[in-house]
């Protein structure tokens, strides 16, 4: 393999930057859906608390994903389509026509969109392609 192949693109960068940043989002979720749990009445406690746990376990996922994008391995570019259409799913599903969310489901559909376009390009793909 030559050193050449092995120069990491920009459209691999941004990947694994908006992995990142989104990793960094999801802690912020995880520790307000635990704060948020600690005012909520008891029975919901262990609900609210799980949902905190489970935010930062994607969060740690998102992180690794996008670490892995950078160092070129190849199991990101399934990570981040997997992790991109569940967030388009979710942002479809917050955006319920002007009761809801508006700014956020756009935000998490322009992640999503932007990850798909990226990832999907020629220049990720070989990135990512293994020499045999």
């Amino acid at each position: 393999m030559s050193d050449v192949s092995r120069v990491r693109p920009a459209t691999a960068s941004a990947v694994g930057i908006l992995l990142l940043l989104e990793g960094l989002g999801m802690i912020g979720v995880a520790v307000w859906l635990a704060f948020a749990s600690f005012g909520d009445p008891v029975e919901h406690l262990a609900g609210g608390l799980f949902l905190a746990v489970l935010a930062a376990g994607c969060a740690l996922f998102l992180s690794l994903a996008g670490k892995a994008m950078l160092d070129g391995r190849a199991w990101s570019r399934a990570a981040t389509v997997v992790w991109a259409v569940l967030q388009l799913g979710v942002a479809l599903g917050t955006f319920d026509g002007g009761a809801g969310p508006v700014p956020l489901a756009l935000v998490l559909a322009g992640f999503s969109a932007a990850l798909l376009i990226l990832v999907l390009r020629r220049s990720v793909t070989e990135w990512l392609r293994r020499e045999e």
